[in-house]
């Protein structure tokens, strides 16, 4: 990038995106040409329900979340230096297919915003042994509803029910 005795960083893209992914688990990566002094994103796919380690709790950063957005800053004025890595660790429950960042805003140590992208989406671990597009550890029904309303209910093929637990004709 010419930049005399340059250590490289300020050849990196700015980039927060989503890594790898389990079904408790979601890794935040970063690529960064500045020190990030704060961020806040906010993550579709799955429940949040903490966040630690990485390059945000080395720099002494206080990751917060709640129901809408991760929320990461130093109360010391401490930053993240430039560079690549493990942003944060996320604990998540995932609730569909395909995990994404949006609402990303990224600041330097002085509370400037910096320019930066998402990375794409990512593929989230969901069973969904009934096939019906809904993840089964959020689906209200494995299987399949009777005419009745019951899931799995004896009202489903040869020799069903009716809502009343007789026989049907």
């Amino acid at each position: 990038c010419d930049v005399c005795n340059g250590d490289g960083t300020s050849c990196l893209p700015n980039i927060i995106s989503l890594g790898a992914a389990t079904d408790s688990s979601l890794e935040v990566l970063y690529s960064s040409s500045s020190s990030i002094g704060g961020f806040q994103f906010a993550v579709s796919g799955a429940d949040v329900s903490d966040a630690s380690g990485g390059a945000a709790e080395d720099a002494g950063f206080t990751v917060s979340v709640g129901s809408a957005f991760i929320l990461g800053f130093s109360f010391d004025g401490s930053s993240i230096p430039a560079g690549e890595g493990v942003l944060t660790n996320l604990e998540i429950e995932v609730t569909d297919f395909e995990g994404c960042l949006s609402d990303l805003i990224v600041s330097d140590a002085n509370a400037s915003a910096l320019d930066f992208e998402t990375g794409g989406c990512v593929d989230l671990p969901c069973d969904d042994a009934d096939s019906d597009a809904v993840c089964d550890n959020v689906d209200d029904c494995v299987g399949e509803y009777d005419e009745c309303g019951v899931c799995n209910g004896q009202g489903i093929g040869e020799d069903a029910c009716d809502c009343d637990g007789n026989v049907a004709d």
